[in-house]
């Protein structure tokens, strides 16, 4: 199904044409608050397999359908016939205050109908809901639909057609709580129906006594002489001695027959013959279970009484617990509240008792709210603090408190109770509609102010706003015109910017100020005249009272705060120099009382004024010292530093440099420790300490195998202790390890660079062997012979990059030997064995130019024609395809030769046009 949540109308039900009534009817909703006085709807009306047939536009006019009610219309269709099914579709709604909704272009939101089959389900679901209810609620995917069937947008909190609200909703109708209240209904009309059976059982059973009571009376005549004899017997010998047995036996009997009464009563009568007394609580016990064990309200109530009165007696105290229990949860079931909660309180922290106990309260007060009583109801909603929804429903009493009052005009208890709602419902609106009749009434008795306030209060409803600064404004004046500047001044400043509301605001700031300062009080008057920077005069006198006060503080000796007014005052008067002496009179008492610290800064910012420049100086000097006595060295070079030559700074200055440096040594900061001593080239003990770091630095990399960086550290170490002599150690395991990877080029340069170490020399001659001489032997002695295949067969894979200067003749004779070889063997006809060894040297004299332009070579590829009739394939092994035929083939000179063999090779072809990217044969 298909729904548009933004309309305001709804259709409800329609009946389809008869031949009696050819018109179609539609109820619809008003959903909105307003009154719809005109609709414009669009019939749409399908036949078989959903197949539209037509659409009819109709506008209906004449309306009057006030909020939440109900109307119909009625539409003639332009035809019927073939019509299986219709849909309404509202275009447009008018309403009475001339608004007009239209449907927009967003899509319809669709969701799934959730009305039950008629049967039980929907007759328990109507019993708990009502009878408008058709499924139960549902949430899915964009809509919550309602137990009345409506589809409602997931944001609404209330159903726009029937108004239940959703959390009940979803907390009273969804199916198992449906099926719960169910159950208990029909427990309840089981007990009912089984007290009905009891009380026909009893009475059948009071029948059956009397006609055996008659029965007896006949026996009882006939044999009434021997009675009288017996019973004279039985009376004298009870007398004489079996009276008290006899009771006893009788009522033991009366108490296993569950003549609870009787027996007590007989047991009662025997005093403390025997057991008889504990037994009367024998009698009380399994009175009280019997009655227990029926569940019934007065019985429980009686049993209760019964365990409670027999006190230690056996499990009596637990049993106690239980019936009362059970007493509660009969009487909640009833509905009997205050007896159930008294029951509940009495039970303590039994079992669940502290949970029924609130539950008890929430539903009497749901009930009270329910009926109306919502005072009472708020009552108990607040003392159950968050159980449950509580606190919302509370709110929900104070807005139903709230808005009842103000439809009777109380409107100081609709203002109390309306702003405790919160933004429950339309609080919030309803709350500015009573403030702003509040604001009426107080209007109309002449308080301006309160009326003022009330209409601050009533916000955008109405001409709240306006009004509101009206009379704020009025009594502003009136306060303006008593001289009541401060008062004056807070309410132009609530209703700013209204006319010259500000301005005016101003003003009595500036008065009132005026008033402080004519009284003395300069920092009371400044405190008001900072706050209107804009008030010409009164920027005017903010700086003639802070100059005032500036002068006032220096002369009593407040320097600091002396300093701080005339800061603000900037150029003002003579201030730039007052503030000079003020800042002078705080350094030198700094620096008289030894707080140095305090006054360099002082003097810095002083400058050359009088003897600051060299105060400063000496200032600073005691700090740094301070701070290198204490340890502070980075204090101590940054101020030491600052100082430049001044005494000994540069000196002191250089020691807690190395200082420094030794500290941040010995915590492992060793990175900024050779920062620091670097810095310090003619520091012998800073030269001392950063070769110790650096040796360290380096047997911790040789350790650790990272001997390039070992060795690179060793160097620069000089003849520092034993460090040329680990550099050579580093530098000639390194080079093993070259030798050992063979790279030996590299090793035979590492050992030939340590001379006479260990057997470096021998080592250096091997490494030499292995990257050149092995080489250079067999290749010298080739090509002197003009052997040239071994010359590259032996340089195939030798680099000639970086050659010693005994070797630089193998420069370029891989290159010639490539050359005369492929020379000799195209001379020799092997033109295609000759190839490869050109391609190896593309960029050598003029192959690429000559040599590879040759027709043998240019011929090789595949080849084919624009239109595709020819094609061909030439191969470097002397054959080729052509027109799908393999053939061997021999280019001489413009000829080509072709043959199955290579010794039936004939000419065939000439070659008139060969270039890269052209060949034409004939």
């Amino acid at each position: 199904m298909k729904i548009d949540l933004t309309c305001p109308v709804e259709l409800w039900q329609y009946t389809t044409p008869t031949p009696e009534h050819p018109e179609c009817g539609f109820v619809l909703n008003n959903l909105s608050e307003k009154v719809v006085v005109s609709l414009q709807t669009t019939l749409v009306c399908y036949g078989e397999a959903a197949q539209l047939l037509f659409r009819q536009v109709e506008r209906v006019q004449g309306l009057s359908a006030g909020a939440g009610e109900r109307f119909s219309i009625a539409l003639l269709p332009s035809q019927w016939e073939n019509v299986k099914n219709i849909e309404l579709v509202i275009e447009k709604v008018w309403f009475d205050d001339a608004t007009l909704w239209r449907r927009g272009s967003a899509p319809l939101t669709e969701y799934e109908d959730n009305a039950l089959p008629p049967g039980r389900k929907l007759d328990q679901l109507r019993f708990v809901a009502g009878p408008d209810a058709v499924g139960y609620p549902q949430v899915q995917a964009g809509v919550w639909v309602c137990v009345c069937g409506r589809a409602n947008d997931l944001h609404s909190d209330r159903c726009c057609r029937c108004e239940r609200k959703r959390d009940t909703t979803f907390a009273t109708c969804a199916k198992e709580n449906v099926e719960q209240l169910i159950a208990v209904h029909e427990q309840k009309l089981s007990d009912v129906a089984r007290a009905a059976r009891e009380d026909a059982g009893r009475l059948n059973e009071a029948r059956e006594r009397t006609q055996q009571k008659a029965s007896r009376k006949r026996r009882l005549a006939r044999n009434l002489t021997i009675l009288i004899v017996c019973l004279a017997a039985a009376v004298a010998a009870a007398l004489l001695w079996g009276l008290p047995a006899l009771r006893y036996a009788r009522a033991g009997t009366l108490l296993s027959s569950g003549a609870y009464d009787d027996a007590h009563t007989l047991y009662g009568m025997l005093g403390d013959y025997r057991d008889a007394e504990t037994l009367m609580e024998e009698c009380d016990y399994q009175k009280a279970g019997s009655l227990a064990a029926s569940l019934w309200e007065s019985n429980l109530a009686e049993a209760t009484t019964l365990y409670q009165s027999l006190g230690g007696y056996k499990d009596s105290a637990q049993q106690y617990l239980k019936t009362l229990y059970d007493l509660a949860n009969t009487q909640l079931a009833a509905e009997e509240f205050d007896a159930a909660a008294a029951s509940f309180q009495t039970l303590g922290d039994y079992q669940d008792s502290a949970k029924l106990l609130l539950e008890t309260q929430y539903r009497q007060a749901q009930k009270l709210y329910d009926s109306a009583s919502y005072i009472a109801a708020s009552i108990l909603f607040e003392g159950l603090g968050d159980y449950s929804d509580s606190a919302q429903r509370l709110l929900d009493c104070h807005y139903a408190i709230g808005k009842d009052a103000l439809n009777k005009q109380d409107y100081a208890t609709a203002a109390t109770e309306l702003a405790a709602a919160g933004d429950t419902q339309d609080a919030v609106e309803l709350l500015k509609q009573t403030n702003y009749q509040l604001a009426e009434q107080k209007l109309a008795a002449g308080d301006y102010e309160a009326a003022g306030n009330l209409y601050k209060l009533a916000g955008d409803y109405k001409d709240a706003a306006l009004k509101a600064s009206d009379c704020l404004y009025e009594i502003a004046r009136q306060a303006m015109d008593k001289q009541d500047y401060a008062k004056a001044a807070e309410l132009f400043q609530s209703i700013s910017p209204y006319l010259d509301s500000e301005t005016l605001a101003w003003e009595c700031i500036y008065q009132e100020a005026k008033i402080d300062v004519n009284a003395g009080d300069l920092r009371k008057a400044i405190g008001l005249l900072v706050t209107i920077p804009k008030h010409e005069q009164g920027a005017e006198l903010l700086k003639d009272c802070r100059y005032q006060l500036a002068i006032s503080d220096a002369q009593a000796g407040d320097a600091s705060e002396a300093a701080n007014l005339f800061i603000l005052l900037g150029d003002y008067k003579d201030s730039a120099e007052q503030l000079k002496k003020v800042r002078y009179q705080l350094a030198e008492t700094s620096f008289q009382a030894g707080d140095y610290a305090a006054a360099a800064p002082l003097y810095q910012r002083l400058g050359k004024y009088k003897d600051s420049a060299d105060k400063w100086k000496q200032s600073l000097y005691a700090v740094a010292v301070a701070a290198q006595d204490a340890k502070d060295y980075r204090t101590a070079i940054e101020d030491f530093s600052a100082l430049g030559k001044y005494e000994d700074s540069e000196k002191r200055s250089e020691a807690a440099t190395l200082a420094l440096a030794l500290d941040l040594k010995t915590s492992g900061n060793m990175d900024e420790a050779i920062a620091l001593l670097k810095s310090l080239p003619a520091n012998a003990a800073a030269k001392q300490q950063l070769s110790e770091i650096t040796l360290g630095e380096a047997d911790k990399a040789r350790a650790a195998g990272d001997l390039e960086k070992a060795a690179k550290l060793y160097l620069a170490l000089g003849d520092y202790q034993n460090a040329k002599d680990s550099y050579n150690a580093c530098q000639y395991q390194l080079a093993a390890q070259k030798m050992q990877a063979g790279d030996y080029r590299t090793a035979y340069g590492m050992f030939l660079a340590l001379k006479d170490y260990q057997d470096a020399a021998a080592q250096a001659q091997q490494c030499e062997y292995e990257a050149y001489g092995r080489y250079a032997t067999p290749a010298r002695a080739a090509y002197q012979s003009g052997d040239w295949k071994t010359v590259v067969d032996t340089l195939e894979n030798f680099d000639e990059s970086g050659l010693p200067a005994a070797y630089s003749d193998l420069a370029g004779i891989y290159e010639d030997a490539c050359y005369r070889y492929a020379e000799q063997l195209y001379d020799q006809g092997k033109v295609y064995e000759a190839l490869p060894y050109y391609q190896r040297i593309p960029d050598y004299r003029d192959v690429s130019d000559r040599k590879l332009q040759r027709r043998c070579y240019l011929i090789l590829g595949e080849w084919e024609s624009e239109d595709g009739q020819f094609n061909a394939v030439f191969r470097s092994d002397g054959t080729c395809t052509i027109f799908g035929v393999p053939l061997y083939f021999a280019v001489d000179g413009y000829g080509l030769n072709t043959g199955a063999t290579p010794e039936t090779m004939a000419l065939t072809h000439k070659l008139t046009v060969i270039t890269k990217d052209t060949l034409t044969l004939r």
